[in-house]
C-alpha cells in the first residue's frame, strides 16, 4: 500500500512538539532524488527551501521538501527533518499547506508531527516505518506509558478516538529511546492488512 493511501487511515502517532532537537539533525545527500513505493506512488525529495525574508532572498536548513503523488496526482507535501537518537535514524513530518486550501477550513487545522524509523538498505532504497498510534493506545490503555497526551474525537475520524501526544520535545526523545527498537512499535507485518512501513526505490 502507498503512504497516501495510509495517511487517509490516520495510523500514525501524532505530537504537537517536534520529536528533534536542532542539535540532533542530520542531513544526508542519500535521500535526495525521487522515489517510488510499492504502489508505485512518487516520492519525489529536495532540500527545504524558505524565504528570509523581503530582499533577503531564499535560503536552505537540514531538512528536506518532501512531496508525494498518487496516480491521481494528488500531492502531500512535508517539510521533513532526519535526526539521530540512540544510534538510530528517524524522520520528523511537518505538513506543508498547498496553494489550494479551503481558508475557513484551515485555520481550524493544528498541525501536528509525526515520526518514523528510517532505515538505508542501500544506496537506491530505503524503508520508512512510522510508530503506529493502535500501538500506543495498547501502550495507554495497559497503564505502561506515562506521557502527557490528549485523546479527542472527530466527525472526520467517525468519532473514534485519536491520540495527540502533548510532551514536551525532551520527553518525546525519552520515549523514542525507550520505544524505538521494539520490534512491535511498527506494523510491517504484510500479513495484517495495515502497512506502517513503506519501501522505496529510487528512480534512476
Amino acid at each position: 500500500m502507498g503512504i497516501l493511501a495510509l495517511a487517509i487511515s490516520g495510523c500514525f502517532v501524532k505530537s504537537l512538539h517536534p520529536f528533534f532537537k536542532e542539535s540532533d539533525v542530520e542531513f544526508k545527500n542519500e535521500l535526495l532524488g525521487t522515489w517510488l513505493d510499492e504502489d508505485s506512488d512518487t516520492w519525489r525529495i529536495n532540500p527545504y527551501v524558505f524565504a528570509k525574508g523581503f530582499m533577503l532572498g531564499d535560503s536552505t536548513d537540514n531538512s528536506y521538501l518532501m512531496e508525494m503523488f498518487d496516480d491521481t496526482s494528488n500531492i502531500s507535501t512535508f517539510n521533513v527533518h532526519m535526526f539521530r537518537l540512540d544510534g538510530k535514524l528517524y524522520l520528523d513530518f511537518a505538513p506543508i499547506r498547498g496553494d489550494r486550501y479551503d481558508e475557513m477550513i484551515d485555520i481550524h487545522m493544528i498541525p501536528a508531527h509525526s515520526i518514523a524509523r528510517i532505515d538505508f538498505i542501500s544506496e537506491d532504497e530505503v524503508v520508512i516505518a512510522w510508530f503506529d498510534e493502535d500501538w500506543l493506545k495498547g501502550l495507554f490503555e495497559e497503564n505502561r506509558v506515562k506521557i502527557a497526551h490528549e485523546v479527542i474525537t472527530t466527525a472526520e475520524s467517525n468519532y473514534t478516538k485519536e491520540y495527540v501526544l502533548t510532551a514536551s520535545t525532551e520527553e518525546l526523545q525519552k520515549f523514542i529511546i525507550k520505544y524505538g527498537s521494539m520490534e512491535d512499535t511498527y506494523l510491517c507485518d504484510e500479513e495484517s492488512n495495515t502497512f506502517i512501513c513503506t519501501r522505496l526505490k529510487k528512480v534512476k
